[in-house]
Protein backbone atom coordinates (compact mmCIF):
# COMPACT_ATOMS: atom_id res chain seq x y z
CA UNK A 1 0.00 0.00 0.00
CA UNK A 2 1.69 3.26 -1.04
CA UNK A 3 1.70 5.66 1.48
CA UNK A 4 0.31 9.59 1.54
CA UNK A 5 3.06 11.92 3.26
CA UNK A 6 1.55 14.37 5.61
CA UNK A 7 2.12 17.32 7.20
CA UNK A 8 0.17 18.40 10.56
CA UNK A 9 -0.04 21.73 11.50
CA UNK A 10 -1.46 22.77 15.39
CA UNK A 11 -0.29 19.42 17.65
CA UNK A 12 -3.50 20.33 20.40
CA UNK A 13 -6.72 17.99 20.98
CA UNK A 14 -7.78 18.16 17.17
CA UNK A 15 -4.24 17.81 15.20
CA UNK A 16 -3.26 14.87 17.97
CA UNK A 17 -5.99 13.27 18.65
CA UNK A 18 -8.55 13.48 15.77
CA UNK A 19 -5.95 13.43 13.01
CA UNK A 20 -1.98 12.21 14.06
CA UNK A 21 -2.83 8.97 16.01
CA UNK A 22 -6.02 8.10 13.55
CA UNK A 23 -3.97 8.44 10.59
CA UNK A 24 -0.53 6.22 12.44
CA UNK A 25 -3.64 3.61 13.08
CA UNK A 26 -4.42 3.65 9.29
CA UNK A 27 -1.50 2.98 8.27
CA UNK A 28 -1.20 4.66 4.70
CA UNK A 29 -0.26 7.81 5.87
CA UNK A 30 3.72 9.08 6.54
CA UNK A 31 3.65 12.11 8.93
CA UNK A 32 6.91 13.19 7.70
CA UNK A 33 6.47 17.30 8.85
CA UNK A 34 4.46 18.75 11.86
CA UNK A 35 4.37 22.70 13.08
CA UNK A 36 3.73 23.62 16.61
CA UNK A 37 5.16 26.51 18.83
CA UNK A 38 4.92 24.74 21.91
CA UNK A 39 8.48 22.71 21.75
CA UNK A 40 7.38 19.93 24.28
CA UNK A 41 4.60 18.74 21.27
CA UNK A 42 6.96 18.92 18.71
CA UNK A 43 9.38 17.07 20.80
CA UNK A 44 6.38 13.99 20.88
CA UNK A 45 5.90 13.42 17.05
CA UNK A 46 9.39 13.30 16.46
CA UNK A 47 9.57 10.66 18.66
CA UNK A 48 6.84 9.26 17.86
CA UNK A 49 6.76 9.37 14.02
CA UNK A 50 10.46 10.21 13.38
CA UNK A 51 9.06 13.50 11.59
CA UNK A 52 10.81 16.56 11.28
CA UNK A 53 9.27 19.65 13.30
CA UNK A 54 8.98 23.27 12.74
CA UNK A 55 7.19 26.01 14.60
CA UNK A 56 5.25 27.85 12.14
CA UNK A 57 2.92 26.84 9.12
CA UNK A 58 5.29 29.31 6.56
CA UNK A 59 8.50 27.00 7.64
CA UNK A 60 6.61 24.04 7.15
CA UNK A 61 5.61 24.81 4.04
CA UNK A 62 9.19 26.15 3.12
CA UNK A 63 10.53 22.85 3.90
CA UNK A 64 8.43 20.13 3.72
CA UNK A 65 7.79 17.32 0.84
CA UNK A 66 4.27 16.47 2.24
CA UNK A 67 1.21 16.34 -0.39
CA UNK A 68 -1.08 16.03 2.18
CA UNK A 69 -1.43 18.98 5.03
CA UNK A 70 -3.72 19.13 7.98
CA UNK A 71 -4.60 22.55 9.36
CA UNK A 72 -5.55 22.00 13.25
CA UNK A 73 -4.62 25.31 14.34
CA UNK A 74 -7.43 27.62 16.16
CA UNK A 75 -10.62 28.31 14.25
CA UNK A 76 -10.55 31.96 13.61
CA UNK A 77 -6.95 30.97 11.11
CA UNK A 78 -8.83 28.09 9.70
CA UNK A 79 -9.35 30.39 6.31
CA UNK A 80 -5.70 31.47 6.38
CA UNK A 81 -3.89 28.75 6.93
CA UNK A 82 -5.68 26.66 4.04
CA UNK A 83 -4.79 29.72 1.72
CA UNK A 84 -1.43 29.28 2.18
CA UNK A 85 -1.46 25.50 2.03
CA UNK A 86 -3.77 25.09 -1.22
CA UNK A 87 -1.36 28.20 -2.98
CA UNK A 88 1.92 25.84 -1.75
CA UNK A 89 0.23 22.90 -4.02
CA UNK A 90 -1.04 20.72 -1.23
CA UNK A 91 -4.15 18.77 -0.81
CA UNK A 92 -5.40 20.43 2.76
CA UNK A 93 -7.44 18.77 5.44
CA UNK A 94 -8.98 21.13 7.39
CA UNK A 95 -10.67 21.39 11.08
CA UNK A 96 -13.77 22.43 10.85
CA UNK A 97 -15.23 25.41 11.07
CA UNK A 98 -13.56 25.78 7.48
CA UNK A 99 -13.58 29.35 7.98
CA UNK A 100 -14.94 32.40 9.96
CA UNK A 101 -17.75 33.32 7.11
CA UNK A 102 -19.25 32.42 3.98
CA UNK A 103 -16.99 34.87 1.71
CA UNK A 104 -13.88 33.34 2.85
CA UNK A 105 -15.25 29.84 2.97
CA UNK A 106 -16.39 30.18 -0.73
CA UNK A 107 -13.30 31.47 -1.54
CA UNK A 108 -11.51 28.51 -0.56
CA UNK A 109 -13.98 25.86 -2.24
CA UNK A 110 -13.16 27.93 -5.59
CA UNK A 111 -9.37 27.77 -5.19
CA UNK A 112 -9.01 23.86 -4.50
CA UNK A 113 -11.39 23.58 -7.61
CA UNK A 114 -9.06 25.82 -9.98
CA UNK A 115 -5.80 24.26 -8.20
CA UNK A 116 -7.43 20.82 -8.96
CA UNK A 117 -6.42 20.53 -5.48
CA UNK A 118 -8.99 18.58 -2.57
CA UNK A 119 -9.84 20.41 0.47
CA UNK A 120 -11.13 18.42 2.82
CA UNK A 121 -13.23 19.75 6.28
CA UNK A 122 -13.37 17.58 9.21
CA UNK A 123 -17.28 17.34 9.34
CA UNK A 124 -16.55 13.16 10.06
CA UNK A 125 -20.06 12.96 11.95
CA UNK A 126 -21.84 12.39 8.47
CA UNK A 127 -19.37 9.43 7.77
CA UNK A 128 -21.30 7.76 11.38
CA UNK A 129 -24.17 5.44 11.54
CA UNK A 130 -26.37 8.16 13.31
CA UNK A 131 -26.65 9.94 10.34
CA UNK A 132 -26.88 7.44 7.92
CA UNK A 133 -29.91 5.57 10.35
CA UNK A 134 -31.92 8.87 10.09
CA UNK A 135 -31.19 9.53 6.08
CA UNK A 136 -32.19 5.83 5.56
CA UNK A 137 -35.51 6.17 7.31
CA UNK A 138 -36.58 9.28 5.80
CA UNK A 139 -35.33 7.70 2.53
CA UNK A 140 -37.23 4.53 3.50
CA UNK A 141 -40.85 6.88 3.10
CA UNK A 142 -42.78 5.43 6.21
CA UNK A 143 -42.69 9.10 7.93
CA UNK A 144 -44.41 10.56 4.65
CA UNK A 145 -42.48 13.38 3.76
CA UNK A 146 -40.57 15.35 6.48
CA UNK A 147 -42.07 18.85 8.06
CA UNK A 148 -39.98 19.01 11.19
CA UNK A 149 -36.68 17.96 12.53
CA UNK A 150 -35.35 18.77 15.99
CA UNK A 151 -32.13 17.77 17.05
CA UNK A 152 -30.68 18.43 20.79
CA UNK A 153 -27.32 18.55 22.05
CA UNK A 154 -26.95 19.26 25.33
CA UNK A 155 -25.08 18.62 28.97
CA UNK A 156 -23.71 20.82 31.73
CA UNK A 157 -19.61 21.31 31.65
CA UNK A 158 -17.79 24.48 32.71
CA UNK A 159 -14.87 25.83 30.07
CA UNK A 160 -12.47 28.30 30.72
CA UNK A 161 -9.94 27.56 27.16
CA UNK A 162 -9.26 29.58 24.09
CA UNK A 163 -12.40 28.27 22.59
CA UNK A 164 -14.27 30.38 25.06
CA UNK A 165 -12.75 33.61 23.73
CA UNK A 166 -14.61 35.31 20.65
CA UNK A 167 -10.80 36.53 19.38
CA UNK A 168 -9.93 33.01 18.66
CA UNK A 169 -13.20 32.02 16.67
CA UNK A 170 -14.59 30.51 19.87
CA UNK A 171 -18.17 29.35 21.07
CA UNK A 172 -20.74 26.64 20.74
CA UNK A 173 -21.30 28.01 17.30
CA UNK A 174 -18.19 27.31 15.67
CA UNK A 175 -16.89 24.28 17.94
CA UNK A 176 -20.11 21.74 18.31
CA UNK A 177 -22.91 23.46 16.17
CA UNK A 178 -20.81 22.57 12.92
CA UNK A 179 -21.33 19.02 13.50
CA UNK A 180 -24.57 19.26 14.34
CA UNK A 181 -25.58 21.00 11.17
CA UNK A 182 -23.24 19.07 8.96
CA UNK A 183 -25.75 16.23 9.68
CA UNK A 184 -29.05 18.30 10.11
CA UNK A 185 -28.73 20.24 6.72
CA UNK A 186 -28.47 17.02 4.56
CA UNK A 187 -31.62 16.00 5.43
CA UNK A 188 -33.37 18.63 4.99
CA UNK A 189 -35.04 18.98 1.71
CA UNK A 190 -33.90 22.22 0.04
CA UNK A 191 -31.63 25.11 1.23
CA UNK A 192 -31.99 27.13 4.71
CA UNK A 193 -32.94 30.79 3.71
CA UNK A 194 -34.74 31.56 6.94
CA UNK A 195 -32.73 31.61 10.83
CA UNK A 196 -33.54 32.50 14.18
CA UNK A 197 -30.81 32.44 16.51
CA UNK A 198 -30.50 32.32 20.26
CA UNK A 199 -26.49 32.82 21.14
CA UNK A 200 -25.96 33.17 25.30
CA UNK A 201 -23.06 33.21 27.00
CA UNK A 202 -23.92 31.50 30.18
CA UNK A 203 -21.40 30.52 32.57
CA UNK A 204 -17.61 29.97 30.44
CA UNK A 205 -15.04 31.54 31.36
CA UNK A 206 -14.52 33.59 28.25
CA UNK A 207 -17.01 35.90 26.17
CA UNK A 208 -18.19 33.39 23.80
CA UNK A 209 -21.78 31.42 23.69
CA UNK A 210 -22.05 28.29 25.65
CA UNK A 211 -25.65 27.93 24.53
CA UNK A 212 -26.88 27.99 20.87
CA UNK A 213 -30.67 28.00 19.78
CA UNK A 214 -31.16 27.53 16.15
CA UNK A 215 -34.87 27.40 14.34
CA UNK A 216 -34.14 27.45 10.54
CA UNK A 217 -36.58 27.36 7.59
CA UNK A 218 -35.91 25.80 4.43
CA UNK A 219 -37.18 27.14 0.75
CA UNK A 220 -39.79 24.58 0.98
CA UNK A 221 -40.85 25.42 4.71
CA UNK A 222 -39.44 22.40 6.51
CA UNK A 223 -38.13 23.54 9.53
CA UNK A 224 -35.62 22.53 12.45
CA UNK A 225 -35.07 23.22 16.01
CA UNK A 226 -31.47 22.72 16.75
CA UNK A 227 -30.19 23.33 20.03
CA UNK A 228 -26.20 23.01 20.85
CA UNK A 229 -25.27 23.83 24.32
CA UNK A 230 -22.96 23.04 27.12
CA UNK A 231 -25.19 25.00 29.49
CA UNK A 232 -28.18 22.43 29.65
CA UNK A 233 -27.77 19.82 32.80
CA UNK A 234 -31.20 17.84 31.38
CA UNK A 235 -32.30 17.31 28.13
CA UNK A 236 -35.02 15.68 25.76
CA UNK A 237 -33.91 13.05 22.98
CA UNK A 238 -31.44 13.45 20.51
CA UNK A 239 -33.40 13.02 17.44
CA UNK A 240 -36.99 13.93 16.62
CA UNK A 241 -37.65 13.79 13.03
CA UNK A 242 -41.03 14.63 11.99
CA UNK A 243 -43.63 13.61 8.64
CA UNK A 244 -46.33 13.55 7.68
CA UNK A 245 -47.72 10.11 8.40
CA UNK A 246 -45.53 9.50 11.89
CA UNK A 247 -42.50 10.45 13.58
CA UNK A 248 -39.27 9.10 14.59
CA UNK A 249 -37.55 9.23 18.70
CA UNK A 250 -33.98 8.26 18.82
CA UNK A 251 -31.19 8.69 21.05
CA UNK A 252 -28.25 8.03 18.50
CA UNK A 253 -28.95 4.41 19.88
CA UNK A 254 -31.93 3.17 19.48
CA UNK A 255 -34.94 4.83 16.95
CA UNK A 256 -38.36 4.36 18.27
CA UNK A 257 -40.76 4.81 15.23
CA UNK A 258 -44.80 5.86 14.93
CA UNK A 259 -46.55 5.71 11.81
CA UNK A 260 -49.76 4.71 9.82
CA UNK A 261 -49.95 3.65 5.54
CA UNK A 262 -51.82 6.35 4.07
CA UNK A 263 -53.46 3.70 2.04
CA UNK A 264 -55.10 1.95 5.05
CA UNK A 265 -56.76 5.14 6.55
CA UNK A 266 -60.32 6.09 6.70
CA UNK A 267 -61.36 8.60 3.96
CA UNK A 268 -61.75 12.16 5.37
CA UNK A 269 -64.80 13.84 4.42
CA UNK A 270 -64.49 17.66 5.39
CA UNK A 271 -67.31 19.03 7.41
CA UNK A 272 -67.96 22.40 7.69
CA UNK A 273 -70.99 22.75 9.77
CA UNK A 274 -71.56 22.22 13.46
CA UNK A 275 -69.48 19.50 14.84
CA UNK A 276 -71.49 16.41 16.09
CA UNK A 277 -72.44 16.31 19.69
CA UNK A 278 -69.93 19.48 20.01
CA UNK A 279 -67.30 16.74 20.11
CA UNK A 280 -63.66 16.87 18.29
CA UNK A 281 -63.31 14.48 15.07
CA UNK A 282 -62.19 10.72 16.22
CA UNK A 283 -60.71 7.99 14.08
CA UNK A 284 -58.45 5.08 14.49
CA UNK A 285 -55.70 4.91 12.38
CA UNK A 286 -53.84 2.01 11.85
CA UNK A 287 -50.40 2.74 13.78
CA UNK A 288 -47.40 0.67 13.79
CA UNK A 289 -45.09 1.26 16.42
CA UNK A 290 -41.23 -0.47 16.01
CA UNK A 291 -37.81 0.45 17.78
CA UNK A 292 -34.68 0.29 15.37
CA UNK A 293 -31.35 -0.15 16.79
CA UNK A 294 -28.93 2.27 14.71
CA UNK A 295 -26.65 -0.46 13.30
CA UNK A 296 -23.75 -0.23 11.85
CA UNK A 297 -23.52 1.32 8.18
CA UNK A 298 -21.36 0.25 5.67
CA UNK A 299 -19.09 3.68 5.41
CA UNK A 300 -15.62 3.91 6.09
CA UNK A 301 -14.23 5.97 8.34
CA UNK A 302 -13.03 9.90 7.62
CA UNK A 303 -9.46 8.98 6.96
CA UNK A 304 -10.23 5.84 5.00
CA UNK A 305 -12.02 8.15 2.75
CA UNK A 306 -9.21 10.81 2.81
CA UNK A 307 -7.37 8.00 1.63
CA UNK A 308 -9.17 6.61 -0.66
CA UNK A 309 -10.19 9.73 -2.63
CA UNK A 310 -6.17 10.63 -2.88
CA UNK A 311 -4.96 7.12 -3.80
CA UNK A 312 -8.07 5.60 -5.73
CA UNK A 313 -10.29 8.68 -6.53
CA UNK A 314 -13.36 7.72 -4.64
CA UNK A 315 -16.20 9.34 -3.83
CA UNK A 316 -15.15 12.41 -1.34
CA UNK A 317 -18.07 11.90 1.31
CA UNK A 318 -17.90 15.12 2.92
CA UNK A 319 -17.17 17.82 0.20
CA UNK A 320 -16.36 21.51 0.52
CA UNK A 321 -19.30 22.90 -0.65
CA UNK A 322 -21.59 21.02 1.99
CA UNK A 323 -19.12 22.55 4.66
CA UNK A 324 -19.36 25.99 3.07
CA UNK A 325 -22.93 25.83 3.57
CA UNK A 326 -22.66 24.80 7.38
CA UNK A 327 -20.91 28.17 7.81
CA UNK A 328 -23.31 30.21 5.63
CA UNK A 329 -25.98 29.34 7.65
CA UNK A 330 -23.94 29.93 10.95
CA UNK A 331 -23.32 33.40 9.23
CA UNK A 332 -27.28 33.80 8.95
CA UNK A 333 -27.67 32.87 12.44
CA UNK A 334 -24.55 35.71 13.94
CA UNK A 335 -26.73 38.10 11.98
CA UNK A 336 -30.07 37.11 13.12
CA UNK A 337 -28.60 37.07 16.52
CA UNK A 338 -27.53 40.42 16.82
CA UNK A 339 -30.82 41.64 15.16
Amino acid sequence: MSKISVAIVGLGRAGWGLHLQPMLKHGGFDIVVVADPLEERRREAEALTGCRSFTTINELLQNSPATLVVVATPSATHYQDALRVLKSGRHCLLEKPIAMNARDADELVALAQQLNLRLFVNHAHLHRKEFHHLKGVIESGILGPIFHIRTFWGNYARRWDWQTLKKNGGGQLNNTCPHALSMVLPLLDSPVTNVYADLQHIKDAGDAEDHVHLMLKTAHGVTADVVVSSAMALGGPRWLICGKYGTLSSDGKMSRVRYYDPAKAPEMSLLDEAAPGRQYSKEQLPWEEREIEVASAAVSSFHENVFDVLTADATQVVTPESAAEVVRVSGLAQKAAQN
